[in-house]
């Protein structure tokens, strides 16, 4: 039962709940002050990085761990235990702080039936995730994605266009916690279709944001994935500690229900 947690860094490590192991993706160019574990050993796709950015990580958690329950958070970006913003911020007024959700929690509701714990969805633009797609980033590479999983994975193709073009909202981050056998068999199917992409299409003149092409994807097949699959789903908050500030908080509060009154 480990919540890995993906860093390219050090980060204040020290202060997580028990259960939270820190992962240094991109190990064979990123500096490993603290000694965390690192995805550059046995079966991995370190080198990848730069355009797979926290798969690489999950790529070494499906090849090298055997964790029963296992999920993958970031170093600045955690689940709360709460599943609406508002009593997340409201509770981050009163105690000062947000505290991850603890492993033990997590796996009383895997224990409880729950499939797949994700981040609650958002709005990530103007329009569906495929126009949003387009204005952020390159269009031609989502349109190579689902010629892929037409051919590849045709049963998934329904999902792919209601989640892509019919819908605004998504789980982002490629954030989760699931059993084992939940999380291989969704990596077998996410890396097939990665992997053949990374061969069709050319990121050799993206700029460093755009080369991050992978993990881009990556967030959005999630959502493909959990759709077809119709497992029983938590959706939890995700917050960001860097900007988790009190009067950040107090803002948001104020905006949601003072304005109301």
């Amino acid at each position: 039962m480990t919540f890995y947690v993906i860093t390219h860094k050090h980060f204040n490590y020290q202060s997580l709940p028990i259960g939270y192991t820190p992962l240094l993706v991109g190990a064979n160019k990123n500096q490993n002050p603290d000694n965390f574990i690192t995805d550059n050993t046995g079966d991995n796709i370190s080198n990848k990085n730069y355009s797979f950015c926290e798969l690489t990580g999950l790529y070494w958690m499906w090849k090298n761990t055997k964790d029963k329950n296992i999920g993958l958070v970031h170093y600045r970006r955690y689940f709360s235990k709460y599943t609406s913003f508002n009593t997340l911020y409201l509770t981050t007024i009163i105690k000062g702080h947000s505290q991850p959700v603890s492993v033990s929690q997590l796996d009383t509701w895997l224990k409880d039936g729950t499939d797949w714990i994700v981040a609650t969805p958002q709005i990530g633009g103007e329009g569906s995730l495929w126009e949003q797609f387009d204005h952020f980033h390159h269009i031609k590479d989502l349109e190579i994605t689902r010629n892929i999983i037409k051919e590849t994975f045709p049963e998934y193709i329904s999902s792919f266009d209601k989640v892509m073009k019919h819908n605004n909202q998504a789980s982002f981050y490629n954030m989760f916690y699931t059993r084992r056998e939940e999380m291989d068999k969704y990596c077998e199917w996410l890396f097939e279709i990665l992997f053949q992409a990374e061969k069709q299409v050319d990121i050799s003149s993206y700029d460093q944001y755009q080369q991050r092409l992978y993990g881009f994807l990556g967030e959005r097949l999630l959502n493909v994935w959990l759709d077809h699959r119709q497992p029983k789903i938590k959706q939890l908050v995700e917050y960001n500690s860097d900007s988790m500030a009190r009067i950040d908080a107090a803002r948001l509060l104020k905006h949601n229900f003072i304005k109301k009154g």
